[in-house]
């Protein structure tokens, strides 16, 4: 079966659940089957899509991270059978308990200096790390009407992300309590569903954003983060930060395989991925790509300084610079 695909849906041939092509197993689904969620399918999730929605869905940040664990373990042992086409809700379940502020209108919370600090900059990662399992439900059942045949290893890596994301939520959250606080205690913003919403309409948009801008950033700004709550003492949420480094280069690497994988595979003509990144970029991201950048972590994920450098600001000022030279 032949497969011709341009920059939207593409035009598919008859498809079949599971076929094989260059290695790959691909999920294919009826372009006039997809579905909303319906209380059936979140009471009763079969297909993964069924359980992204349910997810999504949930206002329990703890059952978030609870139900995507479920998730992918029963993906992982195969008692998932199929990806399915439920389509995700416009906007996800939220606590009620997080007040959600303009970014502008966020109070200060320092740089790490102090407890009090480290302790707001640790509530922001909990934050973060709730929005990043919704965000990566979101793209594994959003995209579906838009790229049917996507391959299996694409959904097998994307909900590793998600597991990836309810570990660090977990993990940051007990820290949290740790220290005397609790999610809620500080404001917090919308701005990375912000993002999601306007790249709903195109997965290669998505990933350039949430994965190749917004993880890649967090390579370049973490070590520095590390060294701060290592000077001040805090040496066990400093170990957390550097596990979460290492996950973290690992969803920038399946980015950036994902982003450049359907621009060679679905487009016809194959379109080149570093030019194309470098035009949904600046269309997409509302602010700049700026260093000092984490050259180690990012040419470890794939990502090397042709993806990023000709877009930076300033490039001949960062260009070489590192956060260890950054501190000095």
């Amino acid at each position: 079966m032949k497969r011709i695909a341009g920059m939207g849906l593409g035009v598919f041939g008859d498809v079949s659940m599971i076929r094989r092509q260059r290695g790959l197993a691909f999920v294919s689904v009826p372009s006039n089957s997809f579905s909303t969620s319906t209380n059936d399918h979140i009471d009763n999730p079969i297909t993964l899509t069924d359980w992204g929605a349910k997810i999504l869905l949930s206002e329990d940040s703890d059952e978030k991270a609870s139900l995507t664990n479920t998730a992918f373990e029963l993906w992982n042992a195969g008692k998932i059978k199929e990806v399915g086409n439920t389509q995700p809700p416009l906007f996800p379940g939220r606590p009620s308990f997080v007040k959600i502020m303009d970014p502008r209108e966020l109070p200060q919370r320092g740089k790490g200096g102090t407890k009090e600090s480290r302790v707001a900059m640790l509530h922001s990662f909990v934050h973060i790390e709730n929005c990043a399992i919704d965000l990566i439900w979101d793209c594994i059942c959003r995209f579906i009407p838009q790229y049917p045949n996507l391959p299996r290893e694409f959904f097998d890596d994307f909900t590793k992300i998600a597991q990836d994301e309810a570990k660090h939520y977990g993990l940051l959250n007990e820290r949290l309590k740790d220290l005397g606080s609790f999610y809620g205690a500080f404001p917090s913003h919308a701005g990375l569903w912000e993002d999601a919403q306007s790249t709903s309409h195109d997965l290669l948009a998505r990933l350039a954003i949430e994965n190749m801008v917004h993880e890649a950033r967090g390579l370049d700004v973490t070590p520095k983060i590390i060294t701060k709550y290592r000077s001040g003492g805090d040496l066990k949420t400093s170990d957390l930060l550097v596990q979460i480094l290492g996950d973290e280069i690992t969803h920038v690497r399946y980015g950036i395989r994902w982003f450049d994988y359907i621009c060679k595979n679905f487009h016809n003509p194959p379109i080149d991925s570093i030019s194309h990144f470098h035009q949904l970029v600046p269309r997409y991201f509302k602010g700049k790509i700026k260093g000092p950048f984490n050259t180690l972590a990012r040419n470890s994920a794939g990502m090397t300084e042709q993806w990023y450098l000709p877009i930076s600001f300033s490039p001949h000022n960062n260009k070489n610079k590192t956060h260890d030279e950054d501190e000095s």
